[in-house]
């Protein structure tokens, strides 16, 4: 009886676990209708969401494509004022810098004209010194030249006497020239 009583416990076990695979099976098949369903509902969801995605994309581009244009045109309008001030100071400032760049360059130009005609007199200044230098070289010479003679004259006895030279000769002293016709001057008495 122990053999039909275990045979009665694993008749019930199977029994069981028969039915819990069928309903694990019912569970697995209502499982795929239901993810099937899912599978339907969300690929229509994004088949509308791809639909209204475009509409509205459409819609943007209008808005933006007209809101651009009259961006850009309140914006030109709004700075249509500031512009022409702008350009006002451009003006205003470009014709103070061609009255500078004039005034500039006519002080280059003076600044230039100055120097060179403080060069040209400063060469002219320098030329005459030049020549007046030259001048007493030439008279220094003169004198330095003359200096023998007037030592002579003035070791000798002799006076200018009517636009002469007047000479007291040493007649026992040497002769002097080619024809022996000059004769030396006593030495100047001491006073």
């Amino acid at each position: 009886m122990e053999k039909s009583g275990q045979e009665e416990t694993l008749a019930s076990a199977q029994a069981a676990m028969v039915e819990a695979a069928k309903a694990i099976v019912l569970m697995i098949a209502k499982t795929d209708q239901r993810e099937m369903r899912m599978h339907e509902t969300l690929d229509r969801e994004i088949l509308s969401l791809r639909s209204e995605v475009t509409q509205v994309r459409g819609e943007v581009a209008t808005l933006v494509g007209g809101a651009s244009a009259q961006i850009a045109a309140e914006a030109k309008q709004a700075m249509a004022p500031v512009a022409a001030s702008y350009d006002c100071a451009v003006t205003a400032t470009s014709a103070q810098l061609h009255s500078a760049s004039k005034t500039v360059w006519l002080w280059f130009a003076s600044g230039a004209a100055l120097l060179l005609l403080c060069l040209a007199v400063s060469w002219m200044v320098l030329g005459f010194y030049r020549h007046e230098l030259a001048d007493a070289k030439e008279q220094l010479q003169n004198y330095k030249d003359a200096l023998p003679t007037l030592q002579a004259f003035s070791a000798s006895d002799a006076v200018v006497c009517g636009g002469r030279l007047c000479v007291n000769a040493d007649l026992n002293g040497p002769r002097f020239g080619d024809k022996r016709q000059y004769q030396q001057a006593k030495p100047r008495p001491q006073q």
